[in-house]
């Protein structure tokens, strides 16, 4: 296929036009938490609270709608759909996790039912959050986790002798030092804070855990490294992962074998023949940072950085504008195609066209917000469907 027409891009402005963006997250009210009593369902609860069944089940990290006897949910009145970053993926972990406060310890068991040790809580919150995981015990898990100096929530932390390195216990990090654990010191699931007398005695380290076959490029990784650490030629996961070279930046998720995480573009019409490849490209650099008026990954993208960075290492010859410039350019169409650009007007007080995405079909979009970094959203959530104001058509020569 020829070259697409992103050609009337070389006609933007020289210079970087900068914008203001929207923020990541909208102010929330204090959460509330509810109580699961006998009989009640997801669909009970949401309606009691004028939520939908939906939200009530992502602010909480809900893999499916069955609920337990006691479990805490948190009430939200507003919702940001990036599930599919991992920040909020963590988050989820976190949420869910949390749910199962106060359920019994029970040394070897890993249900609701008939309660959790530690182990066990990080076997049933992470397979129920669709991260493939045997039952391991904890030493099993800190040999599996891939190790991380930037623990994030979601992660697992583990506390080990100081002299003997031996594991004691672990749990589900929270954040903020805090981390829910089925284990020492209590009969039941708990929060629990790092700085307990009790923790405070051990060495701490994290592990982070990815679903099967995505991996996170560590410091100091190669293609070459993780090539060899998973049996797949350098060349496959540069194919899988659009990479233009074989430089890896810190942080960049890689899809490690056939089936992607996120296949939903597969069976989607591309709006031009590079388009697979930005959006493949484009998801290894979900997570990082926004930085106002920049373009560059280690140093945060604004949305149209992003997009003009994403394009520029696929080869694709574009200008570097504002996300009205963009807009202004290209053709305006109904239904779009992978690939294709989505705009929305007002995420500021300027009533003008303010940010842009790369529209990846089935109504999602992946672009970067001020509080959340490089994501994947939805267009039918409240917010960006107040927002949105049309998708630009991408063509070819």
């Amino acid at each position: 296929m020829g070259k697409r027409i992103l050609g009337s891009m070389l006609l933007l402005l020289l210079g970087m036009v900068s914008f203001t963006f929207l923020p990541g997250l909208k102010v929330e009210a204090a959460d509330r938490v509810h109580t699961v009593s006998s009989q009640e369902t997801v669909e009970s609860i949401a309606a009691t609270y004028d939520i939908s069944a939906e939200q009530l089940m992502k602010t909480n990290g809900l893999p499916d709608d069955k609920l337990y006897v006691g479990q805490q949910l948190i009430i939200k009145t507003v919702y940001t759909p990036s599930i599919y970053q991992w920040s909020e993926r963590g988050k989820q972990i976190g949420n869910y996790a949390k749910t199962f406060t106060g359920f019994k310890k029970t040394a070897g068991e890993e249900t609701p039912i008939n309660g959790f040790d530690s182990s066990g809580l990080i076997y049933w919150v992470l397979s129920r959050q669709k991260v493939p995981i045997d039952r391991l015990s904890v030493e099993g898990y800190y040999k599996q986790g891939m190790v991380t100096d930037t623990p994030k929530t979601g992660d697992i932390i583990f506390f080990l002798e100081k002299e003997s390195s031996k594991i004691v216990t672990a749990g589900i990090y929270l954040g903020g030092n805090q981390f829910v654990n089925s284990g020492y010191g209590a009969e039941t699931v708990q929060v629990r804070s790092i700085t307990e007398k009790y923790f405070a005695q051990f060495q701490v380290a994290y592990k982070t855990y990815t679903p099967k076959g995505e991996h996170v490029v560590q410091n100091n990784e190669t293609l070459k490294s993780i090539s060899e650490k998973y049996g797949v030629s350098v060349g496959t996961i540069k194919k899988r992962n659009a990479l233009p070279t074989d430089s890896l930046m810190q942080g960049q998720y890689l899809q490690i074998y056939s089936n992607p995480l996120y296949p939903f573009y597969a069976n989607q019409e591309a709006s031009y023949d590079k388009a697979l490849d930005v959006i493949k490209y484009a998801y290894t650099l979900r997570g990082f940072t926004y930085a106002l008026g920049e373009y560059d990954p280690i140093i945060g993208m604004d949305c149209s950085g992003f997009i003009y960075w994403v394009m520029k290492e696929q080869g694709i010859s574009v200008k570097r504008g504002s996300a009205a410039d963009y807009y202004s350019l290209l053709p305006k169409l109904k239904n779009p195609k992978a690939g294709d650009l989505v705009f929305f007007r007002d995420t500021d007080s300027s009533k003008e066209i303010t940010h842009a995405g790369i529209y990846l079909g089935d109504g999602l979009f992946i672009h970067t917000t001020k509080n959340t970094g490089v994501h994947i959203s939805d267009l039918t959530s409240s917010y960006f469907a107040q927002k949105f104001e049309s998708f630009g058509q991408i063509n070819m020569d």
